[in-house]
């Protein structure tokens, strides 16, 4: 009975069955979803705030929270926005691994990677001022965060520019 029936549906559409004979399918249907548009301003939570963890005469270590509001990051890369001159002081951050790595305008580097189950809205990024400017004076540090929302085929990705402030108030 079997039989008669894979005979009658090949007989029926020999196109399909074909195509499932020889591995590939006779369509493919691809959906891509794509996120909505954030307003950058409002979806980033850096809110400007960067704190001092440490501080002496030639190195300065700040740490400011970084994510965007409602979605937490699996992932945050950073790279060094324009206009930080080339003479000035090196800028690193403290990558994924625990070890400051020196930023670039050209290269990112992962600050935090995490598991679904470790993802927050907000995570705490760590910089480092070394050398080559007074680590008393205000700085406005511009950086580039890449920022990104799931994982696996469910993923979206902000690129977000801001600067690290720092008052000598503080």
């Amino acid at each position: 009975m079997s039989c008669i029936a894979a005979i009658a549906l090949m007989l029926a559409t020999p196109d399909s069955l074909i195509a499932q004979l020889s591995g590939r399918p006779a369509s493919v249907s691809l959906t891509v979803v794509v996120p909505a548009r954030v307003d950058v301003d409002n979806a980033l939570t850096a809110d400007g705030v960067t704190m001092v963890l440490q501080r002496t005469a030639t190195m300065l270590d700040l740490e400011t929270l970084v994510g965007l509001a409602d979605r937490p990051a699996s992932r945050i890369e950073v790279r060094l926005g324009a206009g930080w001159p080339t003479d000035a002081a090196r800028i690193l951050v403290r990558n994924h691994n625990g070890v400051f790595q020196q930023l670039e305008s050209d290269a990112n580097v992962v600050a935090i990677e995490a598991p679904a189950s470790l993802m927050r809205p907000r995570s705490a990024v760590q910089f480092r001022v070394a050398g080559g400017a007074s680590t008393s004076a205000a700085l406005a540090i511009p950086v580039e965060y890449r920022i990104t929302v799931g994982a696996s085929d469910q993923i979206a990705v902000w690129t977000v520019p801001s600067l690290l402030h720092l008052d000598v108030a503080r």
